[in-house]
């Protein structure tokens, strides 16, 4: 497949061997993402990759991502008395903790691909925190409470 791909975007189009013709393949774009060949993935060709703009980004930091993500607690947090105001700190460190042990921990291989952390799963965690509401978050344990329970 990757080498019908690779004919496509070099010559244009398909040689059919069937009916023994040319088939040209106009107004076609063509976009790709891939991640490292680890896991499930196959290295791409560098017959193919010729073909294609590449644009890498790296992976933020963890003192860019506590950042953001405290940014973003605190501030949702600030209707919430200042008990629940004070776990944004914690929240957010453990929840970094957890998600880089586990993106380092359980890295992808054949017999286990699906296991592939991003910053979705990361970001899953504070936007379940930040369905609560000040009512029932009224002290720490509640809000621990649910802290964990969108942890794991």
């Amino acid at each position: 497949p990757i080498e019908l791909l690779r004919q496509m975007v070099g010559m244009g189009g398909f040689y059919d061997r069937r009916q023994l013709f040319w088939k040209t393949i106009q107004d076609v774009v063509l976009v790709a993402a891939c991640g490292p060949p680890e896991g499930g993935r196959s290295p791409t060709t560098p017959r193919l990759l010729r073909f294609f703009h590449l644009l890498a980004v790296q992976e933020m930091a963890e003192d860019n991502l506590w950042t953001i993500f405290s940014a973003i607690l605190r501030g949702f947090l600030a209707p919430f008395p200042a008990e629940v105001q004070g776990l944004a700190k914690s929240m957010v460190q453990g929840s970094v903790d957890v998600y880089l042990g586990l993106k380092e921990g359980l890295r992808p291989r054949p017999s286990t691909a699906h296991y592939t952390f991003n910053l979705r799963d990361l970001s899953k965690v504070f936007q379940g925190i930040m369905q609560a509401t000040p009512k029932p978050c009224k002290t720490a344990p509640p809000a621990t409470r649910l802290w964990i329970h969108e942890t794991l």
